[in-house]
């Protein structure tokens, strides 16, 4: 599995805005600051494909369609990337939902926005890889060592490099300020 990290993408600029509501203009943020979803597409593609999705296309596939606002629109970016690979996509808010699937072999894309949340102190998307149980193995995009160490995200996680392992119960905590909450791809059944 390829894990990559956003945060090795500064020299890759990714034309859109970072507020609600504004039209990407110049000088536009890097996949680094604002990539995510991008670089969660990349790895779930990986997983799910015997394709390799490259940051620089997934920019260039977010901008063609549209999805390039506000980070990354990814009710637009998802559908365009489950079009563009072969692959069924589900979004939603359901707990159940979210671990059947993963527990069945999908991947998802989760998107969290809490303030002071486990994952970001605003909106962020991360990959959730797999579930064993009740808990979910997510890939960080933006994973640094000092991110997780704050304290008021102590305890809601243990780390098996490069899973972060939540329970499904906190992972629903994080993201039940967004909806959908999470975007589901697996593999189309033949």
């Amino acid at each position: 599995m390829r894990v990559l990290n956003q945060l090795d993408y500064e020299n890759i600029l990714y034309p859109t805005s970072l507020a609600k509501g504004e039209q990407p203009a110049e000088p536009y943020p890097s996949v680094a600051k604002a990539g995510c979803g991008l670089i969660c597409a990349c790895m779930l593609v990986g997983i799910l494909t015997d394709k390799q999705l490259e940051p620089q296309e997934a920019v260039r596939i977010s901008v063609r369609a549209g999805a390039n606002h506000f980070g990354t629109d990814m009710p637009i970016f998802a559908k365009e990337i489950a079009e563009r690979y072969g692959l069924e996509l589900s979004s939603g808010s359901s707990k159940e939902e979210l671990m059947n699937g993963l527990h069945a072999g999908a991947v998802a894309i989760i998107h969290a926005g809490k303030p002071k949340g486990l994952f970001s102190d605003g909106g962020h998307f991360v990959l959730a890889a797999k579930a064993e149980g009740e808990n979910i193995y997510i890939i960080d995009p933006s994973f640094k060592q000092e991110k997780y160490d704050k304290d008021y995200r102590q305890g809601l996680f243990t780390m098996e490099p490069p899973y972060i392992v939540v329970s499904a119960d906190n992972v629903m905590d994080q993201i039940k300020y967004r909806m959908p909450s999470w975007y589901l791809f697996r593999k189309h059944n033949k």
